[in-house]
């Protein structure tokens, strides 16, 4: 038997499908009774599960009906021929793929306008468009460095950064949900160290750890050397990450780092990352951190990590 293709697969709760639609539980739950617009498999428990197919085809419907064209008329359409549509109302040539960029520009149209729903279903249908790496080096982290450098030159309002801000974390956790199923690779605790309030880079973390088969536990934000260590230790983690965003200046940051470092047992490898680790650089190389400049820097590590795992065994097994 032919098996189906991952995108044909049924994996996403209904509440993941709304926040990756921008459209209601109850719309959707209307549009697949109603119209027969997708049909999505059922557990065990009779709860609904959609294809990333169908999670395509309800981003085309929204972008249809947004355009002026009622559900009725749409909602029978092959997939191929309704994105066709789409696109020809939104002026573009068919067949014509939108790249990152234009999706960072629309979120930031969308957070001009307030509109959180708006800028909710742009990063929504860049989750459809594009792999898990190219949708956080791209798009998301691209955007809140664009919304941070025009918040400094006075372009965006304080209000429109949180806007954004808090839809990113919305959007983040959604992803770190669905991702991270606990499957059985190696263990990364994932977090950012006392008085580093900012948790975006560190949700990021997560949601690409994840994706590349890590088993990722995630920890609040500011949380204390000694605890990043008892839960390191508690669940056999690999490796730490951590994100630094802000300050870069924090001499109790300093301290804490290695406080961590002692505290963690040799093996467990620490990477750091985010735009204020520069500002810890000598800390990091005294005790033999990983420092990465990128999201990209963070997968290789990762890799080499999980090659290294893998043609050790584990002192659990000893």
């Amino acid at each position: 038997m032919r098996k189906s293709a991952p995108e044909d697969q049924p994996k996403h709760p209904i509440q993941v499908v709304a926040r990756r639609t921008g459209l209601s539980v109850d719309v959707i739950r209307v549009w697949e009774r109603r119209y027969q617009a997708v049909s999505p498999g059922r557990t065990e428990a009779r709860r609904r599960l959609y294809s990333d197919a169908e999670v395509n085809r309800l981003l085309l419907l929204r972008r249809a009906t947004e355009a002026g064209r009622r559900i009725g008329d749409v909602a029978a359409l092959p997939t191929d021929e309704l994105a066709r549509l789409v696109a020809a109302d939104r002026g573009a040539e068919p067949g014509t793929a939108a790249g990152p960029e234009d999706f960072v520009e629309s979120c930031l149209e969308a957070a001009e306008r307030m509109d959180s729903v708006g800028l909710e279903g742009e990063l929504a249908r860049a989750a459809v468009n594009f792999s898990v790496p190219v949708l956080l080096e791209r798009v998301v982290a691209a955007l809140m460095r664009e919304v941070g450098e025009r918040w400094h030159r006075g372009e965006l309002r304080v209000g429109q950064e949180h806007l954004v801000s808090a839809a990113v974390r919305s959007f983040l956790g959604g992803l770190y949900g669905t991702s991270n199923m606990g499957g059985t690779g190696p263990v990364l605790l994932v977090t950012t160290p006392l008085g580093q309030n900012h948790e975006l880079g560190a949700l990021m973390a997560a949601v690409l750890a994840a994706a590349d088969g890590w088993h990722v536990v995630h920890l609040a934000p500011n949380t204390p050397a000694a605890d990043i260590a008892a839960a390191a230790r508690q669940v056999d983690a690999r490796a730490v990450a951590l994100a630094l965003a802000y300050p870069q200046d924090d001499p109790r940051l300093v301290q804490e780092l290695r406080l961590l470092r002692q505290q963690l047992e040799p093996r467990v490898a620490l990477l750091v990352g985010g735009r204020a680790s520069d500002g810890y650089t000598e800390v990091l190389s005294e005790i033999g951190a990983r420092q990465l400049a990128s999201l990209a820097e963070f997968r290789a590590a990762l890799a080499e990590l999980r090659t290294a795992s893998a043609a050790a065994p584990s002192p659990r097994s000893r």
